[in-house]
């Protein structure tokens, strides 16, 4: 500290530090930035690209860890607590707000920026509202109450560069969290480039999402009409031919809006932490969802009616020899084939052609549509996969039609059947997911109080707490029952 050779040493900057002025200056580090941001979407590592891929799946009771595994634990032993609605809530929470912090410190980058090739600044502007859109749309959906626009609970925007100043942030409403996701959807879908391929934002995929926030918000002629939209004007973009062809190779599969590509180097990483719980065992497709396509789980033999995505969904059983049950047997697992196939790319799917059809049908039968008309858009999805039709006459069997599409069609995709079944009502829910229902049961076994505590849990634990690395610098209103 006294070497004669410091001087003004508080006032240097670190030779590599990267800030706006000095780094982003021209078009080409604009570029460079872009790909920086994209890189900081959910899935940016192996691991954390877990809480992603398995947490819905369990919560809804589709995923569960086999039922030999008796002794041992899994990662960090969520694959206990994730079916009765619980688990890690930081990788979600950190990964969306990084993603939100570069999307704004390039956007303010890039405004006194000339010299881009005829309409690329623009273009990425469109891309930088996408992809915060994105952002704070998985925030809002894990950790804000969506479903109720008069809510007080829904996220924290941070659309400013950070500072000591605005480090105290309240939340802000439901309904402001969606205007602000409408207001960044708009301009993406005014700016961003055309659809080259899932790991860019394009104009169809900020059109895919305004339609899925119109459809949380119960707007939903607004949304049967974007959808409309799409499935008319974006020929490129329809229902792959096969349900078989969405995945392999998936990162060449159109239908496919947005998502996000593994290079060869990552798959194996990214299927491993998808399917396998360390070294304890193999997660794999529950019991209930097994039924669900039509199988009896209980047997080897593949009933004949099954549902025709079977074959594309569950991989064939595994010998896995661990000592987890009892010692030394050597025991058999079904795999996911969409999560654990050695003949794809294993992309990360964030929205498809699939899901905006079964939002139309959803759409229709909540605003009091005829069921045939609800059902039109499920008997597409059923058609192109050569499964039958089935029935949809009354409301019962119109709203099961649909749900269970939903839970077929986009199972192991991004929480989508999670939730999915949560809009569909908590009975719905306790009949898919087994070990909720076994653990609600033993609350009814202790008495009415008992049973009103763990009903009031499972209502509350819809969506996640805010995270102690917030509240320890921001004390913001936690969610109830946390």
């Amino acid at each position: 500290m006294s070497a004669c050779e410091m001087v003004d040493v508080l006032d240097k900057v670190p030779a590599y530090q990267a800030d706006l002025d000095g780094a982003i200056t021209d078009p080409k580090t604009v570029e460079l930035a872009l790909t920086g941001v994209y890189a900081n979407m959910p899935g940016e590592s192996s691991f954390n690209a877990l809480w992603i891929y398995v947490s819905g799946s369990f919560k809804a009771g589709l995923m569960e860890k086999p039922s030999w595994w008796t002794r041992g634990n899994a990662v960090y032993y969520y694959e206990r607590y994730w079916p009765v609605l619980s688990g890690s809530t930081d990788y979600d929470w950190d990964s969306d707000y990084t993603l939100i912090k570069n999307a704004n410190f390039l956007l303010e980058a890039i405004e006194d920026i000339e010299g881009f090739s005829g309409n690329r600044k623009n273009e990425i502007i469109g891309e930088l509202h996408f992809l915060r859109a994105f952002a704070y749309e998985r925030l809002l959906l894990r950790f804000g109450q969506y479903w109720n626009l008069d809510s007080e609970l829904g996220v924290i925007v941070r659309n400013e560069l950070p500072s000591l100043d605005n480090i105290i942030q309240q939340r802000s409403t439901v309904q402001q969290t969606y205007d602000l996701i409408l207001e960044d959807l708009d301009i993406a879908i005014a700016n961003c480039p055309a659809y080259t391929n899932l790991g860019y934002a394009s104009d169809v995929a900020a059109k895919g999402y305004k339609a899925r926030t119109l459809f949380l918000m119960g707007r939903y002629d607004e949304c049967i009409t974007l959808v409309d939209d799409i499935i008319t004007n974006y020929p490129a973009n329809q229902l792959a031919q096969t349900y078989g062809a969405v995945f392999t190779p998936g990162a060449d599969s159109k239908e496919i809006l947005f998502g996000r590509a593994f290079g060869q180097s990552e798959i194996s990483n990214a299927e491993y932490y998808r399917i396998n719980a360390f070294a304890s065992g193999k997660w794999g497709p529950s019991a209930n969802f097994i039924q669900l396509l039509g199988d009896d789980p209980t047997d080897d033999i593949v009933d004949p009616a099954v549902d025709p995505r079977y074959y594309d969904i569950i991989g064939d059983k595994i010998e896995v020899n661990y000592t987890y049950g009892v010692a030394g047997n050597v025991y058999e697992n079904y795999t996911v084939k969409k999560l654990y196939a050695s003949n794809n790319d294993l992309p990360l799917v964030f929205m498809r052609t699939a899901e905006l059809y079964l939002m139309k049908a959803e759409a229709i039968y909540r605003k009091g549509g005829s069921y045939s008309d609800a059902y039109a858009p499920v008997a597409a999805i059923r058609n192109r996969a050569g499964a039958t039709e089935v029935p949809h006459a009354t409301e019962e069997e119109i709203a099961a039609a649909i749900c269970n599409e939903w839970l077929i069609e986009l199972s192991f995709e991004n929480n989508l059947e999670y939730l999915a079944i949560r809009r569909f009502g908590v009975e719905k829910l306790l009949e898919v997911n087994s070990q909720l229902n076994t653990a609600l049961n033993a609350a009814i076994a202790s008495g009415p109080e008992a049973e009103a505590q763990y009903r009031q849990r499972i209502d509350d634990f819809r969506i996640l707490p805010i995270p102690t690395s917030e509240l320890n610098s921001n004390p913001v209103d936690q969610n109830p029952g946390y």
